[in-house]
């Protein structure tokens, strides 16, 4: 019976995570970014939007290889999976150095990016809820969705060395 109350237990956080990760994209849906009839420009605004939204617009492609490199991830096979936590880890410190530099008046809600950005990222790359990324594609996401220059993006063969 204590096992039968867990499972439903585990079922009820289950689906609240997925309401979690499903909440960007239901924001997403809101703004009607699919009337757009060209499917590059459409990207580009989804793109821009998850951007806006989980504050990465603020951050450019150095502090996130940073971040990488502070947490050991610039050394890493890029077919490893991070697990949750790790990623977490990873976002914690993208968004707690950005704080540092903004000014006071211009605090953003790191909880809240950290949140919106780790579950996206786990809509996207982990649909099976296996809890689990590879280590290349939190590269490509983080330096896709970071802001910055295109040319600063290609330059940075860190994130693209195998």
């Amino acid at each position: 019976m204590v096992q039968t109350t867990g499972m439903i237990e585990d079922c009820g956080k289950r689906g609240a995570t997925m309401a979690e990760r499903r909440q960007l994209f239901a924001e997403m849906r809101a703004q009607d970014l699919d009337r757009i009839r060209l499917s590059t420009y459409r990207t580009a605004c989804k793109l821009r939007f998850v951007q806006k939204k989980c504050n990465l617009h603020l951050v450019d492609i150095w502090n996130v290889i940073e971040a990488l490199r502070e947490n050991s991830l610039n050394n890493l096979d890029p077919t490893i999976e991070l697990n949750v936590a790790r990623l977490e880890a990873v976002l914690s410190t993208i968004f707690y150095q950005l704080n540092k530099r903004m000014p006071t008046t211009h605090q953003i809600n790191i909880e809240q990016s950290i949140s919106l950005l780790l579950n996206f990222l786990l809509a996207a790359f982990d649909p099976e809820g296996h809890g689990k990324i590879s280590v290349f594609a939190v590269k490509m996401a983080l330096a896709t969705l970071c802001g910055g220059k295109i040319m600063d993006k290609l330059r940075c063969k860190s994130l693209y060395e195998f």
